[in-house]
């Protein structure tokens, strides 16, 4: 954690708060695609929000684009939420069947007429899909949220693409 001198100017709240009011609908569309729930959702944003703003707060905020930032926060807490149901999955109270499995995501907010083709992608070559063309981040940005090389992110995409090319309804 890297601490704030006395000396140093406390960061405008309103440069945040445009932060936020460009990037909310980004974030919370980003959190329904990963978990399914719209309410999971929204509470995984505002959290998502809540930390940035603990960042930004303490001189930790992005370098770059804010967007990618913002993903790889909420990107984090899916993520951590996955792995504390899946701890808890055991008890005999819970069966886990209802909890959203993490291989079985399906996107709320993708292309409504490319819903059905992109259901039946791998998780990751979804993720990669909406990152690139709804969000319109680049290689670099799109390899920090998922934790790939940008050849990697390239290669993920090719093979995106490629899949919903070799989909049966396209090819009629």
């Amino acid at each position: 954690m890297i601490a704030r001198r006395p000396t140093d100017p406390v960061p405008e709240p309103t440069d945040f708060a445009s932060i936020y009011a460009d990037h909310q609908r980004d974030v919370l569309r980003y959190a329904a695609l990963m978990l399914r729930d719209p309410d999971e959702a929204a509470d995984v944003t505002a959290e998502a929000f809540a930390r940035a703003w603990d960042a930004w707060s303490a001189d930790r905020g992005p370098t770059g684009r804010p967007l990618p930032w913002l993903l790889v926060i909420t990107r984090r807490l899916i993520v951590d939420g996955w792995r504390r149901r899946r701890r808890i999955s055991w008890l005999p109270l819970l069966d886990g069947s209802s909890l959203p499995a993490p291989d079985r995501i399906v996107e709320r907010e993708f292309w409504l007429w490319l819903d059905d083709l992109a259901a039946a992608l791998p998780v990751r070559q979804r993720e990669v899909l909406f990152l690139r063309y709804r969000r319109d981040l680049t290689d670099a940005e799109i390899g920090a949220v998922m934790r790939l090389s940008a050849s990697g992110v390239r290669s993920l995409l090719a093979r995106a693409i490629q899949a919903l090319r070799d989909h049966p309804e396209l090819l009629r």
